[in-house]
């Protein structure tokens, strides 16, 4: 488990009487920037405490911090810094009339999804909530991914975040992550069999799978960097794929085709809970690259 920080988000229709309800919370982990939030399902009761110009104005605070959330997590993926815990803290400060935020306070969870399900379990009942599946984007892979090469000690210059593959002359695709220096050694991607718009899951991975399929075909490869750095791939390359299982029948259809485009292309498939695995392979191999 991980230290995680979060805030319970309430909502003052009256802030001199100091009457509350909790409507939400945010939770996250400062250091691999996996942060989520999650309101209250049942607003109805919001509503009839609060009224609608409040509870009108909680919502939006929500949905602001979650396309902020949203944001930081596309900037992560580009090799962006995390939201930090001072963020949070900010928030906390800075929002003293009809949204306030509890002081942030520490809890340990796997991930941001289990901290909030163990907040709204204990401090925010939400029998609604409680019934639904929880999505699991593939931010949540990439954060722990990226902590896990970070944990094995292998030098940042040697992981290549969000790193192009071009394949012969005009056939592209990305990758989560190339340990590469000159040369690529590691090739690894996340996939989300959990998330909430399926609809175009398979596509994305027989789009990806093809790129990796002319390169395990041998033809000429290489990766291209954030920085324009060139390494080569040879067919042979070590292929990682690292996903979160899926839940509904849709989602089980989707991983389903998947699990054939990893089978043909040769990849290791990993759990999140195995993520480290990844990494001390990599391990292994940047040994001997250097050797």
């Amino acid at each position: 488990m991980s230290r995680y920080v979060y805030a319970i988000v309430r909502c003052l229709p009256e802030p001199r009487t100091g009457e509350f309800m909790n409507v939400g919370a945010i939770a996250g982990d400062p250091v691999t920037g996996d942060w989520s939030v999650r309101q209250l399902s049942a607003f109805d009761r919001v509503r009839r405490f609060a009224g609608t110009s409040a509870m009108q104005v909680a919502t939006n605070f929500l949905l602001r911090v979650d396309a902020e959330i949203d944001r930081n997590r596309s900037d992560l993926e580009e090799g962006g810094d995390p939201l930090t815990e001072a963020w949070l803290r900010q928030m906390h400060h800075d929002h003293r009339n009809i949204v306030q935020l509890s002081p942030p306070a520490p809890i340990l969870a796997e991930s941001a999804e289990q901290a909030l399900d163990l907040i709204f379990s204990q401090l925010i009942i939400d029998p609604v909530a409680e019934r639904q599946p929880r999505p699991v984007g593939k931010h949540l892979l990439v954060s722990r991914l990226r902590e896990a090469y970070r944990s094995a000690a292998i030098a940042d210059y040697l992981v290549r975040p969000r790193a192009e593959v071009l394949v012969g002359e005009r056939v592209r695709s990305i990758v989560d992550f190339a340990i590469a220096n000159g040369t690529a050694v590691q090739l690894t991607q996340a996939w989300s069999f959990r998330r909430a718009q399926i609809d175009n899951l398979s596509t994305e991975v027989k789009a990806w799978g093809y790129a990796l399929e002319r390169l395990r075909s041998g033809e000429s490869a290489r990766v291209i960097d954030a920085n324009d750095q060139i390494s080569e791939i040879s067919e042979g390359v070590d292929l990682q794929v690292v996903v979160v299982p899926p839940e509904t029948a849709e989602q089980r259809n989707a991983f389903e085709e998947a699990q054939q485009v990893f089978s043909n292309l040769r990849a290791d498939v990993h759990s999140l809970e195995d993520v480290q695995t990844v990494a001390d392979r990599a391990v292994d191999l940047v040994s001997r690259l250097r050797a």
